[in-house]
């Protein structure tokens, strides 16, 4: 696991900083999403170079569910992966996982 983020809010966004795993160069990432349902609107990996990566489409996560896997378009090192998000109906904090493969 990369790292890990509480979240809570109707529409909100936040990040996952690797500023302390410098020299990570995955290839693939899965986003966990536990103890809360919740629709993820953009994901944005952004890599220590400045470059970006958006995967496309909308993501909704029921509790204790996972994204597929999501290939990464370059081989660079990570600096955050930044997500915009809202709890589904009936919601409440969910924790957002970020992991290698």
């Amino acid at each position: 696991m990369l790292g890990e983020k509480v979240v809570e809010g109707k529409n909100d966004s936040d990040q996952v900083d690797f500023s302390q795993k410098m020299g990570t160069i995955p290839t693939k990432l899965t986003i966990v999403v536990l103890d809360s349902d919740l629709e993820m609107h953009d994901i944005n990996v952004v890599y220590v170079s400045g470059n970006n990566f958006k995967p496309t489409g909308r993501h909704y996560f029921r509790e204790n569910s996972r994204t597929r896997v999501i290939d990464l378009s370059k081989a660079e090192i990570l600096r955050a992966v930044q997500f915009k998000y809202s709890n589904l109906p009936g919601g409440g904090r969910a924790r957002v996982q970020v992991w290698m493969k």
